[in-house]
């Protein structure tokens, strides 16, 4: 599938600021599964933007503001092309704990093993973990089950967390957003041994009204489960990851991978807010195809 996405954060000050410092995790990811084509990143007041690759191999862009500003409006445009693979439940079988410890790769994700400043380990989370029981040898099955398990016992509450909330906060009060459902979901994959990781990015709903997070950036937990690699899944939709998901940072937690941060000197508060919109693009190829199917269809039917 392709997209556009555009995202817009806009910051307002009660009164004049400066030296405003930003950065930003906006970028699509490119990799196997999915390909940014398209990329551009403004902002108002005017400033050069620089970027590099993190370690978790995210596009980071960074920008600062000196003049006295009282607002400052980051704006993005994303072409996206997604294409994964739908084989996941067919190779469920293979993903196994021996297959984990065996993987050459496992050495390497020891970020991911372990906890980080907003997934902690602790009683509350022991307490879950006993809840929804010891991972089977197909750790794919569990995994599935683990998300389901909160999408059905945890109430999605806008404003009932926010961005500093742990996991231990999130599984006491059981409720939360997108943000608090995957960090539960990674803690319980590292209680269990297995590598998890934090994924910012997009949902696109279509038709559907019972999409949940679509109205804004999105996030969810990948897994690593060889041979079948990082697997997604959003506990907040109990949904495995497919085309309709795109990709912007990975990292231990929300902390690494914020759409945007920053800092300024001043006095003044600020209020901010985000505007997301996603839109599939019309592909001219894939409609062709289908036509000549089509026909291909009602000539065989005569």
């Amino acid at each position: 599938m392709q997209f556009t996405i555009r995202h817009q954060t806009t910051y307002r000050y009660a009164g004049p600021i400066h030296e405003s410092y930003t950065v930003c995790h906006l970028q699509p990811f490119s990799d196997v599964e999915q390909y940014c084509t398209q990329f551009e990143l403004s902002s108002v007041p005017r400033a050069k933007v620089f970027d590099y690759n993190d370690r978790f191999g995210n596009r980071v862009h960074h920008f600062s503001v000196v003049p006295e500003h009282s607002l400052l409006a980051i704006s993005t445009r994303s072409t996206v092309v997604t294409a994964r693979t739908e084989n996941t439940a067919q190779a469920s079988a293979d993903a196994s704990r021996r297959a984990l410890l065996a993987d050459a790769k496992l050495v390497s994700l020891y970020d991911f093993l372990q906890p980080s400043p907003l997934i902690e380990f602790g009683p509350d989370l022991s307490a879950l973990s006993g809840d929804i029981g010891e991972p089977s040898e197909d750790l794919l099955a569990w995994y599935i089950h683990a998300g389901t398990y909160i999408k059905e016992n945890f109430e999605y509450v806008k404003r009932a967390t926010n961005v500093r909330t742990t996991v231990a906060e999130s599984v006491r009060l059981r409720a939360g957003v997108c943000q608090d459902f995957a960090h539960v979901l990674i803690a319980l994959c590292r209680d269990n041994a297995i590598p998890a990781r934090y994924v910012s990015g997009y949902i696109f709903s279509g038709q559907a009204d019972s999409v949940l997070g679509a109205e804004a950036s999105h996030a969810w937990c990948e897994a690593y489960l060889p041979p079948l690699g990082w697997v997604g899944y959003d506990p907040t939709n109990a949904k495995l990851v497919n085309d309709f998901f795109v990709k912007i940072a990975v990292g231990r937690d929300y902390r690494d991978v914020s759409p945007v941060r920053g800092v300024y000197k001043g006095l003044a508060q600020s209020t901010m807010s985000v505007n997301v919109a996603m839109d599939e693009l019309y592909d001219a190829a894939r409609e062709i195809e289908l036509e000549a199917l089509h026909e291909q269809q009602q000539q065989q039917q005569q």
